[in-house]
């Protein structure tokens, strides 16, 4: 699992959808086949910062996690 602020996210989202397919972003079944992860997001309120989100990516290939924080986390 690798965990993302929204900002971090929206990034990568952005590379992810120049770098492969549209569907391949777009839909969860095909994210989770081709690219090995699926999205998952959490909000909750707090009363110092009112509504946090954090952004969850939960891969089911070790591999595929591997290639993905190479290429798009080691990124300056």
């Amino acid at each position: 699992m690798i965990t993302l602020t929204p900002l971090e996210w929206n990034r990568i989202r952005d590379q992810l959808r120049n770098d492969w397919p549209r569907s391949y972003v777009v839909m969860r079944s095909v994210m989770k086949r081709e690219l090995g992860f699926t999205v998952r997001e959490h909000r909750w309120y707090s009363d110092q910062h009112g509504t946090e989100r954090q952004v969850f990516l939960d891969f089911y290939d070790d591999v595929k996690e591997t290639w993905f924080r190479l290429r798009y986390l080691n990124r300056e």
